[in-house]
């Protein structure tokens, strides 16, 4: 595939996927692992967990991952075309949608569709971290039938200890990268 079609396929595929970006870029996290890994074979498992793994920890909004991955796939021009391709649409959704919203706030239908997209927004946030904890698993460096049940459990363990403890989560981000280096 030539630079130029690669490119203008990268900015279908992401454009595309910005239009159901339910709950920001994170929510797309299964969407993009099986564009960019499973049906385009663009990155590899490896390549997705850094993407997503280095968007996580550097500060800034969390669509930073969109232009890590399209700087994995294609370089700089990749970085800015995927940018672009995410921002343009959902922006403009949110710009107009939240117009709309404000102008019919009182409406029954407003009211029932801003609550049902709570619950569909927890639901593709676990589903991200399902994908990444996959991910993780299958990308470990020493494979073991232990691992996913390992990588579940730290997960799980996060998971109640955030919500139980109210501590700032570069605690748990540094608490992983410490386990991470002693195991």
């Amino acid at each position: 595939m030539s630079g130029a079609s690669l490119l203008a396929a990268l900015a279908l595929r992401i454009a595309g996927l910005a239009l159901i970006a339910v709950g920001g870029g994170n929510a797309l996290v299964p969407a993009l692992h099986e564009q960019m890994v499973d049906a385009t074979h663009w990155m590899t498992d490896a390549d997705f967990a850094q993407a997503v793994g280095l968007a996580q920890v550097s500060p800034g909004p969390n669509m930073l991952l969109m232009p890590l991955i399209g700087w994995r796939i294609a370089g700089l021009a990749g970085a800015l075309v995927t940018l672009v391709a995410f921002l343009v649409p959902s922006s403009t959704i949110a710009i107009v949608g939240s117009r709309l919203l404000v102008r019919f706030a009182d409406a029954p239908f407003v009211r029932a569709f801003t609550w049902s997209l709570r619950p569909a927004t927890g639901g593709l946030m676990l589903a991200a971290g399902y994908v990444l904890v996959a991910t993780a698993a299958r990308t470990w460096p020493a494979p073991s039938p232990a691992i996913p049940f390992a990588l579940g459990l730290v997960a799980l363990a996060v998971t109640v200890a955030s919500l139980r403890f109210k501590l700032n989560p570069l605690v748990w981000l540094a608490a992983a990268a410490l386990g991470g280096a002693l195991f």
